[in-house]
């Protein structure tokens, strides 16, 4: 699964698909996970093909909206038949946290070599990078990572109660959203189209639930400790 994923992102990469015979050769090795780990027909399989079907489903709506590939539909669907549910909606968050990063990177990519005339295109180019480090440090405070926070004394300005704790609460989910809206307004001022590589977002996501649950088995061993 990890060397499928990391050739699924290396492709991506460079030609923005994902091939089939890759996401089927994924899909195709579910079954025999399922019989190595001595998993029931019901529910545990049954489960995991509902997971698979409701994540095509919900693929393909993004898909109609053009909001995703059909590689990156195909790549996801085939995680879903390998992942218990709690497992594939961490993937799931990974990946939107990822995408949207990846997003902001190739948008400000793409302004810095539009051309635009005077100073514009930089202006636009520097704020992106602002905006995309912002988005950077929101995603890894939400996956657990390294994150720079507001200062412990703004919030007991506010006071204790929990009014205060809404509004502390409410600060970075309005930093989100301005951030979001403002990137949004500054990549579609330029002409040329972001072509984002979802699929690396995807295999890195299902890269670290790999190495999470390989930790965790390595943990449990009796071996260990």
């Amino acid at each position: 699964m990890a060397i499928a994923l990391l050739v699924a992102a290396a492709t991506d990469l460079k030609s923005r698909t994902i091939g089939n015979r890759l996401n089927l050769a994924i899909a195709a090795g579910a079954p025999l996970f399922w019989w190595a780990s001595a998993m029931s027909l019901w529910p545990g399989v049954a489960f995991q093909i509902g997971v698979a079907a409701v994540t095509f489903a919900v693929c393909c709506l993004f898909f109609a909206l053009r909001q995703m590939g059909g590689g990156d539909v195909k790549l996801l669907t085939a995680l879903a038949l390998w992942m218990p549910p709690g497992n594939f909606l961490s993937l799931v968050v990974i990946t939107a946290m990822l995408g949207w990063v990846l997003t902001l990177v190739m948008g400000t990519c793409a302004v810095a070599r539009s051309g635009a005339p005077g100073t514009r295109g930089a202006r636009d180019a520097g704020l992106l990078i602002a905006f995309t480090l912002v988005a950077a440090n929101f995603a890894s405070a939400t996956l657990g990572g390294p994150r720079i926070t507001l200062p412990s004394s703004w919030a007991g300005a506010l006071g204790s109660g929990s009014g205060a704790m809404l509004v502390v609460g409410l600060i970075p989910v309005a930093i989100l959203a301005g951030v979001t809206l403002a990137s949004i307004c500054i990549i579609r001022r330029h002409e040329q189209q972001v072509r984002v590589p979802y699929g690396v977002a995807i295999s890195v996501a299902g890269l670290s639930m790999i190495a999470a649950t390989t930790l965790t088995t390595i943990g449990n061993s009796p071996f260990v400790g």
